[in-house]
């Protein structure tokens, strides 16, 4: 564990390295935010109900999603296609490294720092505009809670990975990580709106991608709007995604390092 410790120390440097490359996302995750929360502030205007949801809880819903995007959402792993493409790759193979374990605790460092700047942001917006959150009543909720956002955490960074790994077989993946892991996840995924407020039928298939699970489930389950059994359902299925995906990136990580050419600079 000790030299993933360093690891952690290294990626923590290169931000201080890079600091202006961190503080530009941070204004990105910021605006977001604020995009967010005063549209559905000027939606509900001064009803106290909309689509189900009263005012508290669908702020409360608007800043989880700030807090989960710094705690889920945020990955390192994604420079693994640039090191693949450049042939960086190599050395990392040749220490004695987990790449797992290796990306995994850059992906830490990435959300402690992440969700610092979260908690000043969301303090902040929240001193200004003093509006109730919802908390939840049930103690279990917590519980609860927590679990999935530890599941959400790994089920994405394991989804990050597997798209990572692609580019072994394919020179620009860019362009479906923009695609595919930015704008198709995070739609499916609730971080834009709730998406119980869609269609019923198209709520359905969403419940069973590993999309929801990340963002959503989660937040449903502070709002206190999901049965025991509705939880249970939603646990099993992100467990079957989360075993899916663990598999299939150390699959294509074990094929993909095979037949690795190290071209590049």
């Amino acid at each position: 564990m000790r030299k993933y410790w360093q690891i952690v120390k290294i990626t923590f440097e290169e931000y201080f390295e890079y600091r202006l490359n961190f503080l530009l996302w941070r204004f990105r995750n910021f605006v977001s935010f604020l995009t967010l929360f005063f549209f559905w502030l000027a939606i509900f205007g001064s009803r106290g109900e909309l689509l189900n949801y009263q005012k508290s809880q669908l702020l409360t819903y608007v800043v989880g999603v700030a807090f989960l995007r710094s705690i889920v959402l945020a990955s390192r792993s994604v420079d693994l296609s640039g090191q693949i493409r450049s042939g960086e790759l190599t050395k990392l193979i040749m220490w004695p490294l987990g790449m797992l374990q290796y990306w995994f605790s850059r992906d830490l460092t990435d959300k402690v720092l992440n969700i610092f700047f979260t908690i000043f942001e969301i303090g902040l917006i929240l001193a200004i505009f003093k509006f109730p959150l919802y908390f939840p009543k049930n103690q279990v909720t917590y519980f609860w809670f927590l679990l999935f956002v530890i599941f959400g955490v790994f089920l994405y960074f394991f989804i990050s990975f597997t798209i990572a790994v692609v580019t072994f077989w394919v020179d620009e993946i860019w362009a479906t990580r923009w695609l595919f892991g930015i704008i198709f996840l995070e739609f499916f995924a609730g971080a834009f709106f709730p998406i119980d407020i869609l269609p019923n039928w198209l709520t359905k298939i969403i419940y069973l991608t590993p999309f929801p699970y990340l963002v959503f489930s989660p937040l449903k389950i502070w709002l206190e709007q999901l049965s025991g059994f509705m939880i249970t359902k939603a646990f099993l299925v992100c467990l079957a995604w989360l075993v899916f995906f663990w598999r299939l990136s150390l699959s294509l990580w074990e094929r993909g390092a095979k037949n690795y050419g190290a071209y590049g600079g």
